[in-house]
């Protein structure tokens, strides 16, 4: 739960106080008092009315000192925030999701695109009671029903090309979901990819029947034998103009120009090794990299474009380690970004990228003004949310989609010296494993182990 006023951030309090102010932003209508206990605990004490007051009071007080007024209304039994639809992330995807129900499908996929743009992470992240977990499964299924119906409006249109990173990545994380893999499935056979189509129906059945016990939806087995036989009546929509996404529009505070801090923490801790592939890869004069400790310390000048660094310059870097190196990026923040760095979570990531060897952890923050408002699809579908603390956004580079977690003990890399085998190693798009996320297009001109070919 986050506020914003002017690009600056506010600060709402502790835990109760903003679950508080869920039950009143969830909806424009008034809410009733005796309501507000169950979203706060999952037994109210008895001093829950004196309670509720209480955090009302230091709520509305925040929101004044911070500009914003008192929009905190109570009367009669009923409490109200005071701000209007378009002020709230949540209404406005509501608004847009239904808008997009009753226009013509370029138009419905603008909007749906629109609406996503606000849903991005796990919703209210680190509140709990019963109720806002029940809130939170309801946002997560509107965000799911949206990210399937623009995906069927978008292969409608000729657009399945764009569709599969998002698609596949839904996948992932849907596997027993019927519509999912039917999307999948046909963007993958319309894209040329039908052993990948075949494949996702394979897994999609290993997890319905083998993991779950149930049958297989039958128009899925409908449409496996109709790519298998290449009918007819599958014929490949014909592509037209790509719609427009509406962008986020971002305040004057938010363009300020930063540096930059990226912290870089080798397993190995070869840090000499490490310096020397940051001089090949940030082509760049006047970055500051120091040793501290365990991990170096790169300060990147504030005129150098946040994205290249995040994008290109890390995949450089990528490229040059032959150690397991784990990155956190932040803006002029040193000790966030050596978080980041040293997160079990990005550990866990690199633990189960077996063939790369460097895993990268970008602030909230910069996900946000970066990769967000790009806006590429197959750069948002390359990050992953950590939903722990510090937070942030993974990604590895050279993986379309991050790795899921495992546990370092699982990690089976083997010696990183030994048996290789010299020369090129190409991986070629095609048959890309869908249960098990493998590269696309990516060209390695370093060795590689025999047991990995």
């Amino acid at each position: 739960m986050t506020a914003y006023r002017d690009g600056e951030r506010v600060h709402l309090g502790t835990e109760k106080e903003q679950c508080l102010l869920v039950a009143l932003a969830a909806k424009s209508t008034p809410v009733r008092r005796d309501t507000l206990p169950e979203w706060l605990w999952d037994d109210p004490p008895d001093s829950a009315a004196s309670e509720i007051d209480r955090y009302m009071t230091r709520l509305r007080g925040r929101l004044v000192a911070a500009g914003i007024g008192d929009l905190l209304e109570s009367r009669n039994r009923l409490c109200r925030l005071d701000v209007v639809d378009a002020q709230v992330d949540v209404r406005r995807f509501e608004a847009l999701a239904a808008r997009a129900r009753s226009v013509a499908d370029g138009q419905a996929a603008t909007l749906l695109a629109e609406a996503l743009e606000l849903a991005e992470g796990v919703p209210l992240a680190g509140l709990r009671s019963r109720r806002i977990e029940v809130y939170r499964a309801a946002l997560v299924e509107q965000r799911l029903a949206a990210r399937i119906r623009l995906a069927g409006i978008e292969i409608g249109l000729g657009r399945y090309h764009e569709c599969i990173p998002g698609l596949v990545q839904l996948f992932l994380e849907h596997p027993g979901n019927a519509e999912v893999t039917r999307l999948t499935m046909s963007s993958l056979h319309f894209a040329g990819r039908t052993q990948d189509a075949l494949d996702t129906f394979a897994t999609y059945r290993k997890q319905v029947v083998e993991n779950g016990g149930l049958e297989v939806d039958a128009e899925l087995v409908k449409l496996q034998r109709m790519i298998m036989d290449n009918a007819e009546s599958l014929r490949r929509p014909v592509a037209s103009r790509p719609a427009q996404v509406v962008p986020v529009t971002l305040s004057p505070a938010q363009e300020v120009q930063r540096e930059l801090i990226v912290v870089l923490r080798p397993d190995d801790e070869d840090l000499i090794a490490l310096r020397t592939a940051i001089s090949r890869s940030f082509h760049r004069d006047g970055i500051d990299v120091s040793i501290a400790d365990d991990r170096l310390v790169c300060v990147v000048p504030a005129d150098v474009p946040h994205a290249e660094v995040v994008t290109s310059w890390l995949d450089r870097v990528a490229a040059e380690v032959r150690f397991p190196v784990r990155v956190g990026v932040s803006v002029e923040n040193e000790e966030l970004a050596t978080e980041l760095a040293g997160s079990d979570y990005a550990r866990r990531v690199l633990a189960a990228a077996r063939t790369k060897n460097l895993v990268v952890v970008v602030s909230d923050e910069l996900h946000e003004s970066v990769v967000r408002r790009r806006g590429v699809p197959y750069e948002l579908g390359s990050y992953r949310q950590v939903e722990e603390h510090p937070g942030g956004w993974v990604r590895v580079p050279g993986y379309s989609v991050p790795p899921r977690p495992v546990q370092v003990e699982e990690r089976h890399r083997g010696p990183r010296s030994g048996d290789v085998l010299k020369g090129p190693t190409v991986y070629v798009q095609g048959r890309a494993r869908i249960g098990e996320q493998f590269n696309a297009t990516v060209i390695n001109m370093d060795a590689r182990r025999r047991r990995e070919r």
